[in-house]
């Protein structure tokens, strides 16, 4: 048996800034998420047999359900709303919000917020390593793999985001559609909420992870959009951004559970961390 073993390391590095921006980049971005999804739901069934059923009358054709139809039209209605909260939504939302401060309600967000850290998200990612290897659980073992990968997948995509938009966060004053595109000084880092994409990673890695025990999903999902919350009532996220980074987050998880699949029980993820870099080591074993 031969082994061969790459490692690799993600490096963080968000940043950005704004100007007038036009909406065209923004529906540039939501069909991105729309392709995403479309992708990852046509990928997520293997075979089609299963949905195939005969009607009484022999002489009519075989139907079967389309395994592509429900994933695309949830994909395209929150694109939908994702638009619709950019264009008529962000500037409302952070007037509401601001002008409904509260400091118990702002301390506990503040509290809630550092689950979507990149810190947290190493911790979060080494407790169930380690908590898998002393109970030899085989789901929170997938889980650990699942939360290393999809971290990865995510810091790249968030980043790109944050580079290629660089918008400006609300606390800065300046309008909603205030970008810099890749022209400007990475100042500002507004667009994609990394924190909200960090914690819909995680969440639905467990969510996928645990499909049976309902409370799971409910916990992990209710937990991630309360670190969204926390991004606009502190004004340091419009809420585009919060929901863009939800789905990159989403996304990045299936992503990862989607290579997991493919690559069977061949492919194993060790931790890399060293210098207070974060990253992992990816072995493949051959046949």
């Amino acid at each position: 048996m031969q082994q061969f073993k790459h490692t690799f390391r993600s490096y963080l590095s968000l940043r950005i800034t704004d100007n007038n921006f036009p909406f065209e980049v923004t529906m540039r971005a939501a069909f991105l998420i729309f392709l995403s999804s479309f992708v990852l739901g046509a990928g997520a069934q293997t075979r089609l047999d299963p949905d195939f059923a005969r009607p009484p009358d022999d002489s009519l054709p075989l139907t079967k359900k389309h395994p592509v139809i429900k994933p695309a039209t949830i994909a395209a209605g929150y694109v939908a709303i994702t638009c619709l909260a950019y264009r008529y939504g962000d500037e409302e939302v952070e007037e509401f919000s601001q002008a409904n401060q509260n400091k118990v309600v702002y301390s506990g967000f503040q509290t809630v917020g550092y689950l979507g850290l990149g810190n947290a998200s190493i911790a979060i990612t080494v407790g169930t390593g380690i908590t898998a290897m002393v109970t030899q659980n085989e789901r929170l073992k997938k889980a650990t793999l699942l939360l290393i990968g999809g971290h990865l997948i995510n810091d790249v995509v968030t980043n790109e985001l944050k580079v290629s938009f660089q918008r400006h966060r609300p606390n800065t004053g300046d309008p909603y559609n205030t970008f810099d595109w890749r022209e400007g000084s990475k100042a500002n880092e507004s667009f994609a909420s990394s924190h909200t994409s960090n914690a819909f990673t995680t969440a639905t890695v467990f969510a996928l992870c645990f499909p049976n025990k309902k409370w799971v999903p409910i916990a992990a999902y209710s937990t991630a959009s309360l670190v969204g919350l926390s991004r606009i009532y502190q004004n340091a996220h419009w809420t585009s951004d919060v929901l863009v980074g939800a789905a990159v987050g989403f996304l990045s998880a299936h992503a990862m559970n989607k290579l997991y699949n493919l690559a069977g029980k061949r492919l194993t993820f060790l931790p890399d961390v060293e210098n207070s870099h974060f990253g992992a080591a990816v072995v493949y074993t051959l046949k």
